[in-house]
């Protein structure tokens, strides 16, 4: 029988299409700066392993990235929430899945801005835990904000399931010791994604009750 009970999600590219109030929200404070704004395909290939980075690339040369970022969250924090749809079908995944499962989000974004992400699609209440890389302390792939999640739900990491877009999901799962199940609707493709050792990827998210039912019904994935 299928062991998974504790599904958790990545949330950029996963959960959330992000990236166009991303791009919004960095090309208002590059136009504060004089800079060239930055399309949805540059914005897809920086994203993952946290803001400052994303900056970082983005600044160039004679920006500083913490002026940058400073108007970055200024703007960003404005323009997120509109602007970072769910993709089709993640309302009702997560609101079946979270029937027979205990669901939480791991996401390299800035803490206030997942809470205030799931909060606004009013998932907060499906969700056992809620981590950034601020409470634990590193970013993905380092697997503490998996293994806080895991603490705070008393699971173990053969009960677990990751889910998520990019191959620093993948590595976080194998650093963490729990497995992942890709979806190709971030950065990456489904090729990336299975060579970066995912268990299973799935064209989008809607695709994952039923993987999971078969799971049980069968006894592996």
């Amino acid at each position: 029988m299928s062991h998974f009970r504790l599904i958790i999600f990545d949330l950029d590219g996963t959960l959330v299409d992000s990236f166009p109030g991303i791009r919004l929200g960095l090309n208002l404070a590059l136009d504060e700066f004089g800079r060239p704004p930055v399309d949805l395909a540059w914005v897809r290939r920086h994203v993952g392993l946290g803001a400052r980075r994303l900056i970082a690339a983005a600044a160039g040369d004679g920006v500083g990235t913490d002026d940058l970022m400073a108007r970055f969250r200024h703007h960003y924090d404005e323009v997120l929430c509109e602007n970072s749809p769910p993709f089709p079908g993640t309302e009702e995944v997560l609101r079946e899945l979270a029937r027979n499962h205990t669901l939480a989000v791991a996401s390299n974004k800035p803490i206030h801005w997942v809470e205030k992400l799931v909060a606004h699609h009013g998932w907060m209440p499906l969700m056992a835990a809620v981590e950034g890389p601020e409470r634990a302390g590193a970013h993905k792939p380092d697997p503490s904000m998996v293994a806080k999640i895991l603490a705070t739900t008393g699971y173990d990491t053969t009960e677990a399931i990751l889910v998520g877009d990019m191959p620093v999901d993948a590595e976080t799962g194998r650093r963490a010791g729990v497995s992942v199940i890709g979806i190709s609707t971030g950065a990456a493709t489904a090729e990336t994604l299975r060579e970066a050792g995912c268990l299973k990827v799935l064209e989008n998210i809607s695709e994952l009750p039923r993987l999971l039912e078969r799971g049980f019904k069968h006894g592996k994935i």
